[in-house]
Formats: structure tokens, C-alpha cells, sequence
């Protein structure tokens, strides 16, 4: 072979690598961008909760972690692919890095779907493409089970606060109120969290030491007609309007004081969307037809005193 023909052998040569390089290359960096390229493997995702199923190539998660990390996500397949889910108000998106932004074309489709009565963000980890600082591109790669969130949240929990006194007229005050202690169940049933109003009519020892009096030894009672100890506490997503989420505290299946601090989002579990410091719930209707009841999240306490 003469100078000519090996020089022209190694230039074709080179060429084709440096063609294979560049394709892999554009390969790369359209996997990193696309999330239907390069798709959460179900298997990755199905340590994200204690017991999940799968249908469809999307987790199911059946059973929270106990303890103060219910959901674990695994790490993140790239910097502009990012697991994660949208915080209560709809305006951010929660991963392992922190919150990002939704772009207009995000939040867009997500209310076009809450208009249609679809409403899978309420229980949705996503993995989502980042370009220039924001979540343009979401693809479901897992859900949480409606028991599982409120078992994560408030499953065995107690929460103590006031509670509106009735009046002489039969309406509630929303000045006037008495102590009031709420013990919940440990496993929801069909998305509600069934609890019960201890000191009804009994003395229960608060978290902080105090004696709660029994609430039927007032002429002041609020637990009368419909308005009971047994109650229970359910999610309501987009309740008026897209992201409007509360969390109910219903006395019936028809009656329910309502208030979105303490609704327990998708990130909340991830670590992301804490709950507020006070739960301040009012009859949905007509308030003052109904006890005020403000709450808050307490260890300890429920003694007989």
C-alpha cells in the first residue's frame, strides 16, 4: 500500500470514530433530557415506600416507611432529570436538590387536568426534566396509595387545640372555645382516618400535663346532633379550585369543618412541604352553624386525670 492509500485509510478511519463518538454523544444528551428515553427502571423505584406493587410500569406504593422519611427517593438519574412531586398550592416542585419552579406549559397541563376531574398530582412522584432552572417535562413514575399518605401523616397520632362552645341560640361562638384532645386510628380505611374526641366525657390528661375537662359536663357542650366524637379526617384535592387542597375534618358523611395547613401533600412526605404550625378548621357552609376546631400535633398526653 503506497503513502497516499494509507494516509486516506486512516482519515476514513478517524472520521467514522469521531462520527460514533458524536452520536453517542447527542444519544447522551437526549436521554438526559427526555424522560421517555431514559425511563425510572420500576425495580429502582420500588424501594421508595416499605410495600408497593406495580401495574403499567408505575409503582404503587401500599405502606409507607415509619418514622420521619415515609417515602425514599433514590438518587436521581441525572442533573436535569430529577425525581420529585408538586407541593401544596401548585406552584413548586420538590426534589432531593430543593424546589424548582413549574413552567407555564407544566402548570398549564396539570390544570387542564384538574378541570377534567383528574387530580393524580395529589398522589404523583414524578421524574421531571429541569431546563434553565425550571420543571419543563413530568412523567408519573409512581403514586401513593390515599391510605398510605394519611398513615405516613397522622396514623396512631393525637392532636389537642380548641374547640368552639354553643351558644344559648344553638350556633357556635368562634370567640369562645373549650381545650379539646383527638386520638387517631392506626390504619385509614378507603382514604379516611377515623379519630375520636377523648374528653367528651372524660377528664384527659393533656401533652403538656394539664387536666382537659370532659366537654359534656358544660351547658356549653359543642358535641350535639350531628356534631359527635366521632370523627374522622380526609384529603380533599382542588376542593373550589386547582391546588385549592384541604384537609376535612368531617363529623358526617355530609358535614365537615375544612383547612388547608395541615394537608399532608406528596411532598410532604419527601421532606419538602411541611405541615403548618396550626390546623384551623371552620364548619364548610355556614361556620358559625358548626364548631370551629383549631388543632395542632401533640406527643404524649391522654391520661385519665
Amino acid at each position: 500500500m503506497n503513502t497516499t492509500s494509507s494516509f486516506r485509510v486512516i482519515r476514513q478511519a478517524a472520521a467514522g470514530a469521531l462520527a460514533a463518538l458524536v452520536l453517542a454523544g447527542c444519544g447522551t444528551s437526549m436521554a438526559a433530557t427526555d424522560p421517555d428515553r431514559n425511563s425510572a427502571s420500576p425495580n429502582a423505584l420500588s424501594g421508595i415506600c416499605a410495600a408497593s406493587t406495580q401495574r403499567n410500569g408505575i409503582v404503587h406504593c401500599t405502606e409507607p416507611f415509619a418514622g420521619k422519611k415515609p417515602i425514599r427517593l433514590p438518587s436521581d438519574p441525572s442533573r436535569t432529570q430529577r425525581y420529585g412531586a408538586v407541593k401544596g398550592g401548585g406552584s413548586k416542585f420538590h426534589t432531593r436538590g430543593g424546589d424548582l419552579p413549574l413552567s407555564a406549559a407544566v402548570a398549564r397541563q396539570l390544570e387542564a387536568d384538574i378541570e377534567n376531574r383528574r387530580r393524580a398530582y395529589a398522589n404523583t412522584i414524578y421524574l421531571a426534566v429541569i431546563s434553565q432552572g425550571a420543571v419543563t417535562k413530568i412523567k408519573p413514575v409512581a403514586d401513593i396509595e390515599e391510605n398510605a399518605v394519611l398513615r405516613a401523616a397522622f396514623a396512631g397520632r393525637a392532636m389537642e387545640g380548641a374547640i368552639g362552645v354553643r351558644t344559648r341560640q344553638g350556633d357556635y361562638s368562634l370567640r369562645e372555645t373549650l381545650p379539646v384532645r383527638i386520638e387517631f386510628a392506626k390504619s385509614p380505611v378507603h382514604g379516611k382516618l377515623t379519630g375520636r374526641i377523648t374528653n367528651a366525657t372524660r377528664a384527659v390528661r393533656s401533652a403538656k400535663g394539664s387536666c382537659f375537662a370532659p366537654l359534656n359536663r358544660t351547658r356549653a357542650n359543642p358535641l350535639a346532633g350531628v356534631f359527635t366524637a366521632k370523627i374522622a379526617i380526609e384529603r380533599a384535592f382542588s376542593m373550589h379550585a386547582p391546588f385549592d387542597d384541604e384537609l376535612l375534618l368531617e363529623w358526617s358523611s355530609d358535614v365537615s369543618n375544612m383547612g388547608s395547613a395541615y394537608y399532608p401533600s406528596i411532598a410532604t412526605l419527601l421532606g419538602g412541604d411541611p405541615l403548618g404550625r396550626t390546623w384551623e378548621t371552620m364548619l364548610h357552609g355556614t361556620p358559625s352553624a358548626g364548631p370551629p376546631v383549631d388543632l395542632r400535633l401533640v406527643n404524649g398526653g391522654g391520661g385519665t386525670c
